[in-house]
């Protein structure tokens, strides 16, 4: 089945957008205080992030491939499975479907957010930390991970 070409970018949008809810909502259960997951461990992020990218591959992957995320839809151009003339459009669809995905975890984690001290745990909910404090192990750690 032919899809059109907003429709994929829908796909990407919506499927982006789950996968922050699921993936950033985790983090934020896990790691905001007062939460009924707070300090529920990794294996709740790790089965977070698994789900938000497990929904919308079975919900999506026929319509827009999933991608959801710009590295896969450069790797995919980059191999010539997909058309250069599509990733711009793609990476902005996935990049707002981010911010609408992160901006319902803000909202809906909100009373917890703001009484949650720790900066750490705060700004884990919206991206990566640097453990170490090692901006050349942050970067790898980003790079390869």
């Amino acid at each position: 089945m032919q899809h059109s070409f907003m429709a994929m970018l829908a796909a990407e949008f919506i499927g982006t957008a789950i996968l922050m809810i699921f993936g950033n909502g985790a983090v934020a259960n896990v790691e905001l205080k007062n939460t009924k997951g707070h300090h529920a461990g990794w294996l709740n992020i790790a089965m977070g992030y698994g789900f938000g990218v497990m929904f919308p591959v079975l919900m999506f992957g026929g319509i827009s491939h999933a991608h959801i995320n710009p590295a896969m839809t450069i790797a995919q151009a980059v191999n010539g499975m997909f058309p250069w003339a599509n990733v711009v459009p793609y990476i902005v669809a996935q990049l707002l479907g981010a911010l609408v995905g992160q901006l319902i975890v803000y909202v809906t984690y909100l009373p917890h957010y703001n009484e949650t001290e720790e900066p750490e745990a705060i700004l884990g909910t919206f991206c990566t930390t640097d453990a170490y404090n090692n901006k050349l192990n942050y970067f790898l750690n980003e790079f390869f991970g």
